[in-house]
């Protein structure tokens, strides 16, 4: 079904080559993981099998792709597309219209499929990811998840050849990743759809015995059916984790002086929907919270309210001692640093360098140091050589550490995190969470490994609120855990506990593997700073 023969692609302003002598054969029906280090060329090798790159992009091509009985270097990309469908990272890159229902028709009604057809085939894809509820909803109104699974629909109801999925449930709650995995895997049996799925947790995908191929290096260094070569878990407690401040889950955070984050039974609507309904939350310094739950539970919404950006129907909200209102979003900018779920929604500069810095230049807190911090984390998450490019030009993954460096330079005392972990491999994700450590801590987000440690720096510096759906980092790196479901806080207890409490309540997706948890059982929490 699809044959890479000797293929190289460099992309025209690049001096390296983005993949080098691919040879792969994937025959109809087969349902393939593709895996690998962030920037192995994992995006590259979905472009260009789905006929993305060769005369659609400026690079230099060797040898050739063929999918079916198309070469896609010459076959017109509209006859590809039909035998082969690309879900992006980006879900919002796939949307042509406003409206659910339209978006899932939109591709079939340009190829003039009969309109019977179409209905049919809208239905069956919704029913397939569980959004037959969305059917009527606005595009716009919907949570990042439910964006995910309208974008995956919308190509599953052309009924293409071969499915080609780039980090599916980067959005996608632990329960609709699992269910998604699932029914593309019952798809595979069922019709022989062929199936590619670009990812980094494989925790869900592992079960269902796919066959694996692990880019390394921009080449193809493993091609198996052997799960163990994936088996190791990469957040257990281990000398080099260590290192990263990982291994072991953050103790208890004292509660005393005053909360940075004090919502009393605070409501939302959006239109005719309540988005949040009574909640009350306290936050303290030192705290790293994080926020579990469905997709379109309320996680986004009671980030935004925390900052003023959705107006409130009922309660009230203080941040850092300032009482929260849509008039308050500017003074509230100097003391909380926000990461949004869509890393293109806080790109504003030319240059990532220029973006680096924007956030602490407009509050006119940038000096020599702050610059060099700059440099040593742009390094360290391996941006340095591109400073000069435009953001726009980076991945998914490198666009959310850029997103996190910015906001975190200038040192507010509260971060607020939506998914910020997208995209990451697993030594990137540890990066990140070093960084956050750092910061907790009260020293810079960054530093030479020689500067001493003063007695300040070990002071708790403010507290970080993280929407997440990747419990094995909540299980290393958070001190408390809420469930936000239905709008309501329906879980908010320490971490072992509130894992304990989800599996009793039927939602063990949300928690880790429970060999995971024992692994961490007892460890001492890591010292704060190097």
């Amino acid at each position: 079904m699809i044959h890479f023969d000797q293929f190289s692609w460099r992309f025209g302003s690049a001096g390296t080559w983005a993949l080098r002598d691919v040879s792969l054969r994937i025959d109809r029906g087969e349902f393939v993981a593709v895996a690998g280090p962030s920037g192995s060329g994992k995006t590259t090798l979905a472009q260009a099998m789905c006929g993305l790159l060769i005369g659609r992009q400026a690079g230099d091509a060797r040898g050739n792709v063929q999918v079916g009985d198309h070469d896609v270097a010459a076959a017109p990309l509209h006859q590809v597309a039909q035998s082969i469908g690309l879900v992006q990272q980006n879900p919002e890159t796939h949307f042509a219209t406003l409206a659910v229902d339209d978006e899932i028709a939109f591709g079939m009604e340009n190829r003039c499929v009969d309109p019977d057809q179409i209905h049919r085939r809208s239905a069956e894809a919704m029913q397939l990811l569980s959004i037959t509820h969305l059917r009527d909803r606005s595009l716009p109104t919907l949570s990042g998840g439910e964006k995910q699974r309208v974008a995956i629909a919308s190509i599953v109801a052309g009924d293409p050849d071969v499915l080609v999925l780039d980090e599916p449930t980067a959005s996608l709650d632990p329960q609709a990743s699992r269910d998604l995995f699932h029914s593309l895997a019952d798809l595979c049996r069922r019709t022989g759809l062929t199936v590619v799925i670009i990812e980094h947790k494989l925790a869900h995908l592992l079960p269902l015995n796919p066959r694996l191929i692990r880019l390394e290096g921009s080449r193809v260094a493993a091609d198996t059916l052997d799960a163990t070569v994936y088996a190791p878990d990469p957040l257990r407690p281990t000398d080099a984790n260590a290192a990263h401040g990982l291994g072991a889950t953050a103790g208890p955070v004292p509660t005393s002086g005053d909360p940075v984050v004090d919502m009393s039974r605070v409501s939302v609507a959006l239109g005719d929907r309540t988005v949040l309904d009574d909640v009350s939350l306290r936050v303290w310094p030192g705290e790293m919270v994080a926020m579990l739950g469905p997709n379109g539970g309320g996680k986004t919404t009671l980030l935004h309210s925390l900052m003023g950006l959705v107006p409130l129907a009922g309660g009230s909200i203080r941040v850092c001692g300032v009482a929260v209102s849509p008039n308050t979003v500017s003074r509230l900018a100097e003391q909380v640093g926000l990461v949004f779920q869509n890393a293109d929604h806080q790109l504003f500069a030319d240059t990532v360098w220029h973006e680096t810095l924007f956030a602490v230049r407009n509050l006119k807190r940038l000096d020599a140091g702050i610059e060099k911090e700059a440099a040593r984390l742009l390094d360290r998450a391996g941006l340095s050589p591109r400073e000069a490019d435009h953001p726009y030009r980076l991945s998914w993954g490198e666009k959310r550490r850029l997103n996190l460096i910015s906001a975190i330079l200038h040192r507010p005392r509260l971060l607020l995190l939506d998914e910020p972990f997208a995209g990451q491999d697993w030594e990137n994700v540890a990066f990140l969470l070093d960084v956050l450590r750092r910061w907790l801590s009260g020293g810079p987000a960054d530093r030479p490994d020689d500067t001493p440690n003063s007695a300040e720096q070990n002071q708790p510096h403010g507290a970080c609120l993280m929407v997440t759906h990747d419990p094995r980092i909540v299980l290393r790196s958070c001190t408390r855990v809420l469930f936000v479901s239905d709008g309501q806080v329906t879980l908010d207890a320490p971490v072992p506990e509130a894992f304990n409490r989800l599996r009793q309540a039927g939602h063990d997706a949300y928690a880790p593997p429970e060999r995971v948890c024992a692994s961490g059982s007892g460890q001492q929490p890591q010292p704060r700073g190097e």
